[in-house]
């Protein structure tokens, strides 16, 4: 059929038509462009973790090379530095890779270089892992996961029809299409409250159904946290009259759920040779040489510094 067939036979027909052709034609446009960003974020995934690996790989060779050896020449020396600078631009490195390779570019010490290079094994074991996973998730996907992709594309437009209804059920309100008894306050808070409770339930159950973002130690727990808050709409059934003290509970559950974003306090010393910005450097007295003067030693946190107790001298007596 030609378009203006679709148009006359659509003229041809009621409202209802019209309305369910619009719903099928916004269906399969969202359900085509939630496809689309999810192959697009998976494939820009998979180019940071080769981009990560790459720049890992290119600095393990020098590092394996220069640790067995205790001093460095000058050119193995700017070999060593180029790459492990180079690591800073890895789009998935990590806050204690990045110590290190600041902490080497200070003092330039090999010591540090074998550590430097269990490290950097590690999280190029982490992201080799992480990668797989993600191939095995979009190319071989297991058959929940795969029945679980369908209906996810299908969500947008779900949560789209809510959004819609939500919208003419408060111009219905506000035009005063649906009946209050009295026009009370109470009666107002209480659609107000449970259209906030609703829009406020579609904002956090949204994400957390669709997911996409990068995978961590609380995302999942976030998710969790998400859909029981959204959940929590559910106990508008019991009556419009428990609406604010629903939206109530919803946002000091959303508040508390901040708790969970923070990120964990690095360790003061998480490699050797690494202090605490607070800790500073400072001599310390450790015993008289034979000449009379007193040996200094460096390298001790002011933290750890030890005030020396007064011997007593038996001739003194």
């Amino acid at each position: 059929m030609s378009l203006s067939e679709w148009i006359t036979w659509l003229q041809q027909h009621n409202s209802a038509s019209l309305v369910a052709f619009l719903a099928l034609i916004l269906f399969l446009s969202l359900y085509g462009a939630t496809e689309w960003r999810t192959a697009r974020n998976i494939n820009s995934r998979l180019r940071r973790f080769d981009s990560s690996l790459q720049l890992y790989a290119a600095a393990e060779s020098p590092l394996i090379q220069a640790a067995g050896r205790p001093e460095l020449s000058s050119e193995e020396e700017l070999l060593v530095a180029e790459r492990l600078l180079a690591c800073r631009a890895a789009p998935y490195i990590t806050a204690d890779v990045l110590a290190q390779i600041s902490a080497y570019a200070g003092d330039r010490d090999t010591a540090r270089l074998p550590l430097l290079i269990k490290t950097l094994e590690r999280e190029s074991e982490r992201l080799c892992a992480e990668r797989d996973k993600l191939l095995r998730q979009s190319e071989s996907p297991g058959w929940g996961y795969a029945l679980w992709k369908q209906i996810r594309s299908a969500l947008p437009f779900l949560f789209a029809a809510a959004l819609l209804y939500l919208i003419v059920w408060l111009v219905r309100m506000l035009s005063g299409e649906i009946p209050m008894d009295g026009h009370r306050f109470e009666e107002y808070l209480n659609h107000w409250a449970w259209f906030a409770s609703a829009i406020f339930s579609l904002l956090l159950l949204y994400p957390a159904l669709m997911g996409g973002n990068r995978p961590n130690a609380g995302a999942v727990l976030l998710r969790i946290w998400s859909v029981f808050i959204a959940g929590l709409y559910l106990l508008h059934l019991l009556g419009p009259t428990f609406a604010p003290y629903i939206l109530t509970v919803q946002i000091m559950l959303f508040i508390a759920g901040f708790r969970f974003t923070g990120n964990k306090p690095r360790k003061s010393r998480p490699f050797v040779g690494h202090y605490s910005d607070e800790e500073e450097l400072e001599p310390v007295e450790t015993a008289e040489g034979a000449s009379g003067a007193q040996e200094v030693s460096y390298g001790q946190p002011q933290s750890q510094i030890q005030p020396q107790q007064p011997q007593n001298n038996p001739d003194e007596k």
